[in-house]
């Protein structure tokens, strides 16, 4: 199949894509598009031109590519899906091969794409100036509010300070971006909880999760206290 063919079958299969209708020659037309770096530049002989782009993220955005200018929910929607999944598979190459298009980055104004029309104006930062609460990214609220264990967070945290890490997780080595979190470090474990019902189970999972020295400490405790 001609180069500009395959880019004519993906840009209808994103269509179908949002309508949640998703056909398995999308994805393979889109992989194909990736393996062939037509993302880069292809020749449409239809209307005689050679199409040029400076990256995978320009290629997603512009009409002569995908055409997808909401591009955010399209990312979004394929890293939902299941990992091992042809969906997921290709969220993960898509980010790899260009950032730009991870979600958790930010918004499209962020990275030089303009508001929809009728879309109220986006600060510098990305953030909708018309938006309760909005602010300037280095505003106290906005960075509270990026702070404790929120997987964008984490994600973000990742890929300054524990790249490798970050490349485990997107490889699905982790369960999730807080066991991620908690392998580098700065993610805090949660404290183990044990629901104090029948007192028999509650101290075998005592004895399970704190070990017996704890537990013979916990009785004097305990013994003290009641006699």
């Amino acid at each position: 199949m001609a180069n500009h063919f395959i880019v004519y079958s993906v840009r209808n299969g994103v269509e179908s894509f949002f309508k949640g209708i998703t056909d398995p020659s999308f994805f393979v037309g889109i992989n194909k598009i990736l393996d062939d770096k037509l993302y880069l530049h292809y020749v449409d002989p239809l209307h005689d031109e050679t199409h040029v782009f400076s990256g995978l993220f320009e290629f997603v955005c512009t009409k002569e590519g995908l055409d997808i200018i909401d591009w955010m929910p399209f990312m979004k929607a394929l890293r939902a899906q299941d990992n091992g999944s042809a969906a997921k598979d290709l969220y993960w190459r898509m980010v790899r091969l260009d950032e730009k298009l991870d979600p958790l980055l930010g918004p499209a104004s962020k990275l030089g794409i303009p508001p929809k029309e009728g879309m109220p104006p986006l600060n510098p930062a990305g953030v909708n100036q018309h938006s309760k609460g909005a602010g300037r990214i280095g505003d106290h609220d906005n960075v509270s509010s990026m702070r404790g264990t929120s997987e964008e967070y984490v994600v973000r945290r990742l890929k300054r300070d524990a790249p490798e890490l970050a490349t485990a997780l997107a490889r699905g080595e982790f369960p999730s971006a807080r066991a991620a979190g908690i392998a580098a470090g700065f993610v805090k474990p949660s404290p183990p909880s044990i629901q104090l019902k029948d007192p028999a189970p509650t101290a075998q999972k005592l004895l399970a999760k704190k070990g017996k020295e704890w537990c013979l400490q916990l009785m004097e405790e305990l013994s003290e206290l009641v006699l």
